[in-house]
């Protein structure tokens, strides 16, 4: 069995979640792989171990191609490396099909898009920052 994972809003949003629900999924002998649309390969495999998630070996980390694929791209990836359950954020890449089971990690705009643990370094920008400017707890969500 395959699972594979979106980083922003989904592991980004609640790591002390997914981080634990990989690894026991890893111990199981399911294959756990990350499929997001941020690029490039290295930098993802990097923000991945600054948040301890290097678990995940570099091989099963994938980069959608949005600008080719459109919204379909992470069905093609998950198509194409045979997943069979896959947890996003976004609902569009949660309806073009890929993987048999496909899981919405429903958005809430009162949580920040990144846990307040997550770590992103200071020259890159991945994904969204926030999903309204309103504040709560003194930040931005």
């Amino acid at each position: 069995m395959k699972v594979a994972f979106d980083i922003g809003g989904v592991i980004s949003k609640y790591p002390d979640i997914f981080r634990v629900l990989m690894m026991q999924l890893q111990r199981a002998g399911v294959t756990v792989l990350v499929i997001t649309d941020m690029h490039g390969h290295d930098e993802v495999i990097e923000l991945l171990k600054l948040n301890d998630f290097d678990f995940v070996p570099p091989a099963n980390i994938h980069c959608a191609d949005y600008d080719t694929h459109g919204e379909g791209c992470k069905a093609i990836l998950c198509e194409e490396l045979g997943v069979d359950m896959f947890y996003d954020d976004f609902i569009g890449y949660t309806t073009a099909g890929g993987a048999p089971v496909r899981l919405l990690v429903m958005p809430d705009a009162t949580r920040p898009y990144y846990a307040d643990n997550w770590k992103v370094p200071k020259e890159t920008k991945f994904g969204r920052q926030r999903y309204t400017k309103r504040q709560v707890k003194g930040r931005d969500v």
